[in-house]
C-alpha cells in the first residue's frame, strides 16, 4: 500500500496551486479531484478573472496580493506559457463610492501606483464608454486579468512535471484522521498520507461537516458580448469596472482566446442548497442587471449575450476567506469561502497551504482569515 506525504482534495485554482507548491518542495503528493482537469462546474473557470492590488475589500490583502504577483510570474516562466495580463483596470463611481474610498485606502496605506481620473477625464476616458454624469474613477496600471482555465493547466503540468500524482473523476465518498495518519476514501480505495489539504470550493461544506463553517454557495453568471460593429471591441484596450447603483460590473478586453467581450455583475445571486444541483443553463432574467449596464454604459455593445457561463460562489458570513487548519485535527488543513474574489490569490494561497502542510507554518499576513469562532448577531461564525 502505498502512502503519500500530503493528499489534496479538489483541483481548482487553490489546489492546483496547492499540489504545485507542494512538488516544488520535493513532497510525494497525490491530487484528487471529483471532475476533470479545469472544468466548469465550480468556481475557477470563464476564462479571465481580474487581478489588482489596490484592494478595496480591505488592505489586510495586499501584502498577499504583492506575493501572488511574484508567484504567477513564477508560473509563467516555469510553464512557459502567458497567464498574466497587466492590462490596467479603470474603476468608476460617484464620489461617494465605498468601492473607490477603499481602494484609496490600500493605495494611501501601501502607496501603489493607482491615479485619479476627474469627472472631466471621465467623459473622455473613452469614446466607447458613455460615463455616468457624476462618476469619478481610479486608474490602477498594474492591474489586469489572469486567464483561469490556463492558470490551473499550467499549475498540474509543471506539477507533473516535478513527480506529483494527479487523479480525475476521484470523488471523495469519506475523509479520516487520528494522531498518526490521514486517509481518504475515493472511488474503490482507501488513500493514506500524513498531511490532508482540503481546498473543495462549493463543496466545502459537505467534506468539512463537523466545523459548521456557515458557508453559503450562490449561483453567479458571467457572459460575453459582441459589439454592434466589428470596430468596437477592438477599442477597449484594459479591464473596466463600474460601481453602479444596481451592483459593480466589471469587464475585460477581448484578448487572442476570446473573440467577445466579458462582463458581469459581482453579486451573489440565488442560492444554491447543493453544488451538485445546480441550475447550468441561463435565461434572460440572468443578465437583466448586465443588460441595463449596456444599454446605459456601452451602447454599441448588444446587449444580448453570445456566450454564458454559471460560476459559483461560496460566501462566508464576513466574505473573507478561511484558511485555516482543523481545529480538531492539524494533520488537516483547508481553504475555503473565497466569495467571489478569491482566484486572484490562488497562487499565494497554494504557497500558504503548501508551507502548512509541509512545514506546520502559517504567514502572520493570513492572521485574519485564520478561523477564530464568534458569535456575531447570535450567529456562529469568524472574525
Amino acid at each position: 500500500m502505498s502512502k503519500y506525504d500530503v493528499i489534496v482534495l479538489g483541483l481548482g485554482g487553490m489546489g492546483s496551486s496547492t499540489v504545485y507548491h507542494l512538488a516544488q518542495s520535493g513532497v510525494k503528493v497525490l491530487g484528487l479531484e471529483q471532475f476533470t482537469e479545469a472544468h466548469a462546474l465550480g468556481s475557477s473557470h470563464g476564462k479571465t478573472r481580474l487581478i489588482r492590488k489596490a484592494y478595496f475589500e480591505h488592505p489586510d490583502y495586499v501584502p498577499l496580493l504583492h506575493q501572488s504577483y511574484d508567484l504567477w510570474h513564477q508560473l509563467e516562466n516555469l510553464s512557459q506559457e502567458k497567464l498574466l495580463h497587466l492590462s490596467g483596470l479603470t474603476l468608476f463611481g460617484s464620489s461617494a463610492s465605498a468601492i473607490l474610498k477603499g481602494v484609496r485606502k490600500s493605495k494611501d496605506q501601501f502607496d501603489l501606483k493607482v491615479r485619479e481620473v476627474s469627472e472631466v477625464e471621465a467623459q473622455h476616458w473613452n469614446p466607447v464608454f458613455h460615463i455616468p454624469k457624476g462618476f469619478v474613477g481610479v486608474e490602477e496600471p498594474g492591474a489586469g486579468f489572469l486567464e483561469v482555465e490556463k492558470c490551473i493547466k499550467a499549475y498540474l503540468k509543471v506539477a507533473r512535471s516535478l513527480g506529483a500524482e494527479i487523479r480525475f473523476e476521484q470523488p471523495c465518498f469519506s475523509w479520516g484522521a487520528n494522531s498518526k495518519e490521514v486517509w481518504v476514501e475515493a472511488g474503490h480505495e482507501k488513500i493514506y498520507a500524513d498531511k490532508l489539504v482540503i481546498t473543495a470550493g462549493p463543496w466545502t461544506s459537505q467534506i468539512l461537516q463537523d466545523l459548521n463553517l456557515k458557508l453559503q454557495v450562490h449561483r453567479v453568471t458571467q457572459f460575453w458580448f459582441q459589439g454592434k460593429n466589428a470596430s468596437v471591441l477592438n477599442q477597449i484596450k484594459s479591464c473596466f469596472a463600474f460601481d453602479m447603483p444596481y451592483g459593480f460590473i466589471y469587464g475585460f478586453p477581448v484578448f487572442s482566446h476570446s473573440k467577445f467581450l466579458k462582463v458581469a455583475i459581482h453579486k451573489p445571486g440565488e442560492k444554491v442548497n447543493h453544488p451538485s444541483e445546480v441550475r447550468r443553463n441561463w435565461n434572460e432574467q440572468d443578465h437583466v442587471e448586465v443588460s441595463q449596464f449596456l444599454k446605459q454604459v456601452l451602447p454599441e455593445i448588444d446587449p444580448k449575450p453570445m456566450e454564458g457561463s454559471i460560476c459559483l460562489y461560496t460566501m462566508s458570513p464576513d466574505e473573507h476567506f478561511v484558511i485555516d487548519q482543523h481545529p480538531s485535527w492539524d494533520r488537516v488543513s483547508f481553504a475555503a469561502g473565497f466569495s467571489g474574489h478569491g482566484f486572484k490569490f490562488a497562487s499565494t494561497v497554494g504557497k500558504i497551504l503548501s508551507d502548512g502542510a509541509y512545514l506546520s507554518k502559517y504567514p502572520k499576513t493570513i492572521d485574519f482569515l485564520r478561523l477564530r469562532p464568534i458569535v456575531l448577531n447570535g450567529i456562529l461564525t469568524k472574525s
